[in-house]
């Protein structure tokens, strides 16, 4: 019996050892063999993606006793987490996180409704056959059935959990193992995702655990904080400068004619530089990249400076103050209502009504399909004039669907925005002109959408802005096609990775009202800043919170979750000695959306 269990044991060893092999593999994604090759020169990422799949197979077997279920426990989650986490960088450019399993309902909604080509790989094929192949062997040779010795194996079971717990707790959000396994030979460390995948799955997976925590920052205080949110105090709107403000958010719609890798056809940005000509406009610096669009939506409507949460009540934001103001908080979203959760949150940021597929705009679309602009536009309008009879002033914020990726590989569009060249592929190349078609109808929508406006005795501004660049292509096949930059660690590639438009907009009205034309470049803005520069357009001083935002602005207007600019040079933004300025306003952030008590 001792030799069998030994024997047993040693397999599992072998086993689990194949399981780290396989995740690794699938790991690196579109980074490809060299990647896999720099794990084994790395032995601490070997080590820590390897020993809670062991630890795990140990306390399988010490509770069943049996060898060939002890590794079928283990293998089928862990090959769950290496398949999901594959195909999240192969569609999306962005690693699983503990986060996202709170939102595994909406990413397959998402997955079966969109055009993602969820197709078995090489890769994803072998390490399948590998497993299985492995069980198989298992099921054969490990068929000893521990009997007695209940203690000895209960301790054994013990021991397991408690290593796991351990390595979860303590050494997964350790900073030195953390920079252990420091791996960028391939990626920039500057990249979440090249950070990510360099470690591996298992490792970085269990340490974005504690991210999943909200945790306050090095020397909060709330006292300190609400004292220094009570000192700026709120400012009403004065009544005769009241204006409604009409948001959109516009999905993946990046300017690509900032990219001089580039050279358009014909402009498909036309509509949108002649809006930009007649408003305020610049980039923002958002924190993500095709996708999660809810972390520049939220930023926008709370000022803070990286919304990762999904509240689950109450929160502070811009929309109660309105709220608070007299306004009618007002918006549609052509999509699901659970997609983010919008349903809930949306109440708990305080907007009074909001539209979505279910109640609304399931008859704007083919079954199956979502709004398009042409369709979606108008309908805000309905609402604003519907919400503008009351006598009320309105706040109406909205987000788009049209443009969402994936985009189709055949060619869908009329206009060849982007002339074709031989070394081309021809799937990027559909990629590209297939989603330049849809910015290019957005732009001559929003030209129309802008117009209902532009007569009007009422005052109103309009905000539009981008929320991410677009997906295009597996592995960014389609910008590498044409030789953008998206290395985060070059400036130019930064700018470039995280940069969307924004305009102000202001019919006659508001500009008499306000006293200010709306026009002229407003730089370059992180997206929790865009509200803030609306009331500085606007005169009005605002809630104390927008008021930090201002007095955070004299130091920096970009602040994105890799980095900040500070002084005309980029820094990155997890460092240890940010400046005392940066590390004051963080700690404000957090009280405004986690302590600080919600107040219309």
């Amino acid at each position: 019996m001792r030799k069998a269990v030994s024997r047993d044991l040693a397999a599992l060893g072998a086993l689990s050892l194949l399981l780290t092999l396989v995740c690794l593999s699938l790991a690196t994604c579109g980074y490809g063999l060299r990647m896999f090759i720099s794990y084994f020169a790395v032995p601490a990422i070997l080590w820590l993606n390897g020993l809670p799949i062991l630890l795990l197979m140990g306390l399988w077997y010490a509770v069943t006793g049996r060898g060939w279920l002890a590794y079928l426990l283990t293998a089928v989650p862990v090959l769950a987490l290496a398949l999901v986490n594959y195909y999240k960088l192969r569609l999306r450019n962005d690693p699983l996180l503990f986060a996202d399993l709170g939102l595994s309902s909406e990413a397959a909604a998402m997955a079966g409704g969109a055009h993602y080509a969820i197709q078995p790989t090489f890769a994803v094929i072998a390490g399948v056959v590998i497993v299985l192949s492995a069980a198989a062997y298992a099921a054969v040779r490990l068929k000893l059935r521990l009997m007695g010795r209940a203690g000895l194996r209960a301790l054994a079971a013990a021991g397991c959990a408690a290593a796991l717990f351990a390595y979860v707790q303590w050494l997964c959000p350790c900073g030195a193992a953390y920079a252990a396994t420091a791996n960028y030979g391939q990626v920039s460390e500057w990249s979440p995702t090249g950070a990510y995948v360099c470690r591996g799955v298992v490792f970085p997976f269990l340490r974005s655990i504690g991210d999943a925590k909200q945790t306050p920052p090095a020397g909060y205080d709330a006292d300190a904080a609400a004292a220094s949110l009570a000192a700026l105090g709120d400012s009403d709107i004065p009544v005769d400068r009241k204006a409604d403000v009409i948001a959109v958010m516009l999905e993946a719609f990046a300017d690509f004619s900032d990219f001089p890798e580039l050279s358009f056809a014909e402009d498909p940005y036309a509509d949108w530089h002649a809006l930009a000509a007649e408003s305020y406009s610049g980039r923002l610096a958002v924190n993500i990249f095709a996708g999660d669009t809810v972390n520049t939506e939220r930023a926008f409507l709370t000022g803070s400076l990286d919304p990762t949460e999904s509240y689950r009540a109450p929160v502070n934001s811009f929309v109660w103050y309105f709220r608070g103001q007299g306004y009618a908080c007002i918006g549609d979203h052509p999509c699901y209502n659970w997609f983010y959760n919008r349903l809930n949150v949306n109440a708990y940021l305080g907007f009074q009504q909001y539209h979505f597929y279910e109640d609304r705009y399931r008859d704007y679309a083919q079954p199956g399909a979502i709004a398009e602009d042409r369709a979606f536009l108008p309908t805000i309008v309905a609402d604003y004039q519907t919400a503008a009879q009351t006598g009320r002033p309105v706040f109406s914020f909205n987000v788009t669907y049209q443009n969402h990726g994936p985009y189709f590989r055949d060619a869908r569009y009329d206009t060849a925005y982007l002339p074709w060249r031989a070394e081309y592929d021809a799937a990027n190349f559909n990629i590209a002109n297939n989603y330049l078609a849809g910015v290019a109808s957005t732009g001559r929508e929003l030209r129309t959408f802008v117009n209902a406006f532009r007569g009007l005795e009422r005052p109103v501004v309009i905000v539009l802005f981008g929320d991410h660049l677009p997906w295009w292509g597996d592995d960014n096949a389609t910008y590498k096609m044409f030789g953008v930059n998206l290395d985060v660690s070059t400036e130019e590639g930064f700018y470039n990775y995280y940069g969307t438009p924004y305009l102000i907009w202001a019919n006659d009205a508001a500009k008499r009202a306000l006293g200010n034309d709306f026009t002229g470049d407003g730089g370059r803005l992180s997206p929790a800043m865009l509200m803030e520069r609306l009331f500085t357009l606007a005169g009005w001083e605002g809630p104390a919170y927008l008021k930090a935002l201002r007095a955070l602005e004299t130091h920096t207007a970009v602040i994105n979750r890799q980095c900040y600019l500070d002084q005309g040079v980029l820094r990155a933004s997890g460092a240890d000695d940010v400046p005392m300025w940066l590390s004051d306003f963080r700690r404000l952030d957090y009280y405004w959306m986690h302590t600080a008590p919600v107040t219309d």
